[in-house]
C-alpha cells in the first residue's frame, strides 16, 4: 500500500504534535493557551550587560565604547551599532567588516541586521559590497525605509545614497 506524500506529511505532523502535547514535552496549557510574560517596569530594570565574542583589543574597545554610550545616556541601539562599527573596522577580524572572508567569487559581501527592542522594528542588509559599516546601513534601512531587508546592488546603492 502506498501513501500519498501529502497525506503522509499531514498525518506525521499531526501525530508529532499530538505526541509532544501528550508526552509532556509541551504542557497542554502552554500549547493551547500561551500567556505572554508580564512586562517589567523601568523600576525593575537591571544594569545593562555588554558582551563580546572578541577576546582581543578590538573587542575590548567595542565594549568600552558601547558602555560609554550607555553611561552617558545613549540608547542601547546606539551602543550596539557603535560596538559593531568598531569590529567592522578591524581588518584582522575575519567574521565581519572589511576583514570578512570573500565569497566564492573573491568578493567581500557583508550582511548585518539590527533591531530596536523598544519598537520591535528591524532592518538588515545582505550581500552588501564596497561598504565598511553594514550595521549602520542596516539601521538606516530600519529607520528610513518601509523595508526590513535590502540585498545586493540595491543595498549598495542605498548605502551610497547616505554617503
Amino acid at each position: 500500500m502506498t501513501v500519498p506524500r501529502r497525506r503522509f506529511l499531514k498525518d506525521t505532523a499531526a501525530a508529532s504534535a499530538g505526541a509532544l502535547v501528550a508526552g509532556g514535552l509541551v504542557p497542554v496549557s502552554a500549547a493551547a493557551d500561551p500567556v505572554p510574560p508580564e512586562p517589567r517596569s523601568s523600576a525593575q530594570a537591571t544594569t545593562p550587560i555588554i558582551i563580546t565574542s572578541h577576546e582581543n583589543e578590538t573587542g575590548q574597545r567595542a565594549m568600552e565604547d558601547a558602555w560609554s554610550i550607555l553611561a552617558s545616556g545613549g540608547t542601547a541601539l546606539d551602543a550596539v551599532e557603535r560596538g559593531a562599527n568598531i569590529i567592522e573596522l578591524d581588518p584582522e577580524d575575519m567574521s565581519v567588516g572589511m576583514g570578512g572572508l570573500p565569497n566564492e567569487h573573491g568578493v567581500i559581501q557583508l550582511d548585518a541586521s539590527i533591531m530596536d527592542g523598544r519598537t520591535y522594528t528591524a532592518g538588515c542588509v545582505a550581500a552588501l559590497e564596497n561598504t565598511v559599516h553594514a550595521s549602520t546601513v542596516a539601521r538606516l534601512v530600519m529607520e528610513r525605509t518601509d523595508h526590513v531587508m535590502i540585498v545586493g546592488p540595491a543595498a549598495r546603492d542605498f548605502a551610497a545614497s547616505f554617503g
